[in-house]
């Protein structure tokens, strides 16, 4: 009996795992409200989640970090999993998000542009580390693209990820490229202007996310990001569908 009462123990701390999640880190404003309704309709179930670049947490993964399910902020850094033979089960692309040149009110300027980079006020601009960050990667595409990027080269301060570019913003910087996400978010919208860069020059940021575990809970959660609940969440924050 008593030896049967330890297998029971041990079969409920194996059930109380949380699902374990690695989350571009523009996902941070949407994904609370994600894992909330998620874990309203299953109960059972509890999700556990780590922000980062996704290229950093793809070298994570990559060491061994367990992780059962990875959001990216592009299908590129799953193509870098496979190649280290990192099986993926299934992979579910569930949001398109656009990005944003943003620039505090405290400036009194509004971006309507590149252009407002070249105001003398504007000194330093956040972007995400373009080496394994997408947005960064697709922030300096577009300057480049457009052109100005050798003009405004010197200015730009780089972040760890998204995320963080958009702290900066806040806490200093004088503009910063940031997920829409971030600059609907009550803190940021009512201290600051943004500008949607079109969104032909820079590659599309494609959110997907990838089933790393043969678990059937990791499944599910994948299939419910591409549910019309989930896209109706991913909408109020500013995400497209893919």
């Amino acid at each position: 009996m008593r030896r049967l009462l330890v297998v029971f123990l041990l079969l409920g701390l194996a059930q109380a795992q949380p699902l374990r999640i690695a989350a571009a880190a523009n996902l941070s404003p949407v994904l609370p409200e994600l894992v909330a309704a998620y874990e309203a309709a299953h109960p059972d179930v509890q999700l556990g989640v780590s922000y980062g670049a996704s290229g950093q947490l793809v070298e994570q993964i990559r060491r061994g970090a367990p992780f059962q399910v990875f959001l990216s902020a592009s299908p590129g850094y799953l193509r870098h999993l496979a190649d280290a033979g990192v099986r993926i089960y299934t992979e579910t692309p569930f949001a398109r998000s656009p990005l944003v040149l943003y620039v505090p009110s405290r400036l009194g300027v509004t971006p309507t542009g590149f252009d407002v980079l070249a105001d003398p006020r504007v000194r330093r601009v956040a972007v995400a580390n373009p080496a394994y960050a997408p947005f960064g990667k697709a922030a300096l595409t577009a300057l480049k693209r457009a052109g100005w990027y050798a003009r405004v080269e010197d200015k730009l301060i780089y972040a760890a990820n998204v995320s963080q570019a958009a702290q900066m913003t806040v806490q200093g910087a004088d503009a910063g490229f940031l997920a829409l996400a971030s600059a609907l978010l009550p803190a940021l919208r009512e201290r600051g202007a943004y500008w949607r860069v079109p969104q032909d020059l820079y590659p599309p940021l494609l959110q997907v996310a990838a089933q790393l575990d043969p678990r059937p809970e990791a499944q599910r959660f994948v299939a419910f990001l591409g549910s019309e609940e989930a896209r109706a969440i991913l909408a109020r924050h500013g995400y497209a569908t893919p």
